[in-house]
């Protein structure tokens, strides 16, 4: 049976994440997805998070400055650079959060609707395990969402890490964040580009190992807060 993720190719960022990597590499090797079609980008890491790539068989990525978008913006380089034009691509985060078994409800609706250009796991609409997302990563989630509905008048109900794009429609946006303001530069763009979004329930886990470097910490949680606020207003006001 072919898989509707079988043209795909797996974006993971990662720093640092040399005890829940292997878990994650080994649930998605489960769900038949081959070793090149993941690609891990390693924003930096001084644990043994490139070695563990490297022995799996998967694409390591290297990007040494250090932010989320930046990592996932060489990711996508790679691609381009090596004329590599997969249908899907999917993010996925590599501390273990995201559980596999969504993978079939983010690829349901472009089997249903064709024009489907873009689909968000939401942790709000699915269940989050207890003590998966701390207070203010809610409480910024909840504020981007309200922002966004206020301003754009689309209603989000998760700025959620695991969301799965067509290709083009990914390089349409021509993202430029590369800090924690990614996904919510994805999101305002998407709409500004009268993507068809769609938003479906996934579980969230505790991470499989290691800390976040966002929740984990309270200045952490703060700067990654600020940061998805001004690349808000900027987008909104200035736009990029």
């Amino acid at each position: 049976m072919r898989h509707p993720w079988a043209n795909s190719k797996f974006l993971i960022p990662a720093l640092n994440e040399e005890e829940s990597l292997p878990k994650v590499l080994d649930s998605l090797f489960a769900f038949g997805i081959l070793p090149e079609q993941v690609l891990i980008l390693d924003n930096g890491s001084k644990d043994s998070t490139p070695q563990i790539a490297i022995d799996a068989g998967v694409i390591l990525v290297q990007e040494p400055k250090r932010g989320y978008g930046a990592a996932c913006l060489a990711g996508i380089h790679y691609l381009r650079e090596r004329k590599i034009s997969p249908d899907f691509i999917v993010f996925m985060d590599a501390d273990g959060s995201d559980d596999l078994r969504n993978l079939q409800d983010l690829f349901a609706p472009f089997s249903k609707d064709p024009n489907t250009n873009f689909v968000i796991g939401s942790r709000t609409l699915g269940n989050a395990e207890p003590g998966s997302l701390s207070f203010l990563q809610k409480f910024g989630n909840w504020l981007s969402c309200f922002l966004i509905r206020i301003f754009y008048g689309v209603k989000f109900t998760d700025l959620g890490p695991f969301r799965v794009l067509r290709w083009q429609s990914l390089l349409d946006l021509n993202l430029q964040d590369p800090t924690w303001g990614w996904n919510l530069e994805m999101q305002i763009k998407a709409i500004r580009k009268k993507f068809k979004i769609k938003e479906v329930p996934v579980n969230y886990e505790r991470r499989k190992g290691g800390k976040s470097k966002i929740s984990g910490n309270l200045i952490g949680s703060l700067k990654a807060g600020a940061k998805i606020l001004y690349i808000f207003f900027k987008l909104t006001f200035f736009s990029i």
